[in-house]
């Protein structure tokens, strides 16, 4: 593969790793703002992320990279979640 494909593929992880931490917090907005039951949501991010996780390693993505980036998005949920809902 090349380096310029490599490149394209671990930025196209990261703006898809960001999408979905916007989408979580968006969903916390949303159930703080208006109530309701979040459960099958909060269900479904888990699953998308292990979904992403394997559609990234098919695409030829170290595991020690998706182990990475899974860790700093946990990070990252964590640290938004201390700063922005407290």
């Amino acid at each position: 593969m090349e380096e310029n494909d490599r490149g394209t593929i671990y930025f196209n992880m990261s703006i898809g790793t960001l999408g979905l931490l916007i989408i979580v917090v968006g969903l916390y907005k949303y159930v703080e703002t208006v109530g309701g039951d979040s459960s099958y949501a909060l269900l479904g991010f888990p699953l998308t992320m292990i979904y992403l996780n394997y559609l990234e390693g098919k695409a030829g993505i170290s595991k020690k990279i998706l182990w990475i980036k899974s860790i700093i998005a946990i990070s990252l949920l964590f640290i938004i979640y201390i700063f922005l809902f407290n």
